[in-house]
């Protein structure tokens, strides 16, 4: 059999290298002979995210246009030119039957390409609100998955299809634990997302020391990405404060699975992940997020009592610590949070995308097939 060959295109960051992964997981568990290419920025974050399973990849070399000035929007509009110049070249070599894009900057010479030599391309979008590079791609896509219903009013209804976030299984695998919020020294995750985030773990890691002044007992088990790791390792070993700290935790389900509240940013994974493993959450949204689309993430779980969303301009560390301080008080709340979460999920995401791009690259219809019309594994 012919193997198929699929192009995912993913911008930089975990945010949209995650859900890539998962998706080509999903692919080559129902089609194992299939072959694939990963286009993406050249960031760090690809290596630690794909390197680990030597996955095929290749860089774009272009940027985004959103928030540039005059002369950098001139620059930005060359190098996607010859961003898609290239792609083009790339998919002509690579012969794909299926181009993918989940959203960065780097789809849309990708998705650009793919209209030109007239592959099929499907996009993906994880945020509550959609980003610049998919409005645009979403006149040329064949099919439109997003993650969440807030997004789907977006985009042309007849191409449509809300999926949910794929996440990874290992973290899935959480849907069905037991949380247990009676323990005397409860787990408080801090992350800030695969790259940190110097406000949340300024103000984070003050509010801890805070609390352990007050005679507080928990463990805190902290991502601060690589600028902060050391400044804040040593903060906490400074005040006594029981601590686990790195700058990138690749097992986020092992992290998940011993975690009583999670304070964190509110990028579409970490919402979805939140809500696949149970989590209740305090919520600090990115302030600069383009369209401001976090804090739309964070209203997904704080509108349903499954995390408390505290904008950034109200972040303190004396706030934040009697937050969590009322939360690490009333085990009842967090429970309560904990179920809520737990019943956004959308569970299947990855496989349930699998199957829609393999019947949009057949030439299938899709639209108002829902995850129980989909016989997976067959």
């Amino acid at each position: 059999m012919k193997p198929h060959r699929f192009i995912i295109a993913a911008g930089g960051t975990g945010g949209h290298l995650w859900p890539a992964l998962s998706l080509a997981r999903a692919l080559k568990k129902i089609r194992p002979e299939s072959e694939f290419l990963f286009v993406g920025t050249g960031r760090p974050i690809e290596e630690k995210i794909l390197g680990p399973e030597n996955w095929n990849r290749t860089v774009l070399k272009t940027s985004g246009i959103k928030g540039q000035g005059i002369l950098g929007k001139i620059k930005a509009v060359g190098e996607c030119a010859a961003g898609t110049a290239d792609a083009v070249k790339l998919i002509r070599s690579f012969k794909p039957s299926l181009c993918v894009g989940v959203g960065g900057y780097v789809t849309v010479p990708v998705g650009l390409a793919a209209k030109i030599c007239g592959v099929p391309l499907v996009i993906h979008e994880q945020n509550s609100r959609p980003g610049l590079s998919n409005k645009v791609l979403a006149r040329m896509a064949r099919l439109v998955m997003v993650a969440f219903e807030e997004a789907a009013g977006f985009f042309q209804q007849a191409k449509t299809v809300v999926t949910g976030n794929p996440i990874r299984p290992e973290i899935e695998a959480l849907h069905n634990k037991q949380r247990d919020f009676s323990q005397q020294a409860p787990v408080i995750v801090i992350t800030g997302g695969s790259q940190g985030a110097a406000a949340l773990n300024k103000a984070a890691s003050e509010a801890m020391a805070l609390l352990s002044g007050q005679g507080l007992t928990f463990k805190i088990i902290h991502q601060t990405g690589e600028a902060d790791r050391d400044m804040i390792e040593g903060y906490y070993a400074g005040r006594g404060v029981d601590h686990q700290v790195a700058a990138f935790f690749q097992d986020m389900a092992a992290i998940y699975g011993q975690a009583d509240l999670v304070i964190g940013r509110a990028g579409a994974i970490t919402i979805s992940e939140l809500a696949a493993a149970g989590l209740p959450s305090v919520l600090v949204p990115l302030p600069t997020a383009a369209d401001d689309h976090q804090t739309v993430n964070a209203r997904h779980l704080s509108e349903r009592d499954a995390a408390i969303l505290l904008p950034q301009k109200e972040l303190t560390p004396e706030i934040l610590a009697e937050t969590v301080s009322g939360l690490l008080k009333d085990r009842t709340k967090l429970a309560a949070m904990s179920k809520a979460a737990g019943q956004t999920a959308q569970p299947g995401a990855d496989e349930y995308m699998a199957w829609i791009a393999l019947r949009v690259m057949y030439g299938e219809p899709v639209r108002n097939i829902g995850r129980d019309d989909i016989k997976c594994g067959n």
